[in-house]
């Protein structure tokens, strides 16, 4: 599994009470097995169930607040397979 790190400076404020992250389809693939942790306080990353949108050329990942992570996926799979 391949991973992207991110911060939460990393989000962009949403139209809804939420908060959006995105990543370009040819970064990561269209990926069926995409994967988001979270930094917890102890310095632990921990799987959390966001909400994920496939749109255009992007993947765009939703949360309630920003957080520092990362996301896991499969780099074999690639845009068009």
């Amino acid at each position: 599994m391949a991973e992207k790190s991110f911060r939460k400076e990393d989000f962009i404020k949403g139209d809804a009470e939420d908060y959006k992250l995105q990543f370009r389809k040819d970064e990561i693939g269209i990926g069926s097995d995409l994967t988001i942790e979270r930094i917890n306080e102890s310095g632990e990353h921990e799987v959390v169930q966001a909400h994920i949108h496939r749109f255009d050329d992007y993947v765009e990942i939703f949360w309630s607040e920003p957080f520092d992570g990362r996301l896991l996926f499969d780099s074999k799979v690639s845009f068009g397979e």
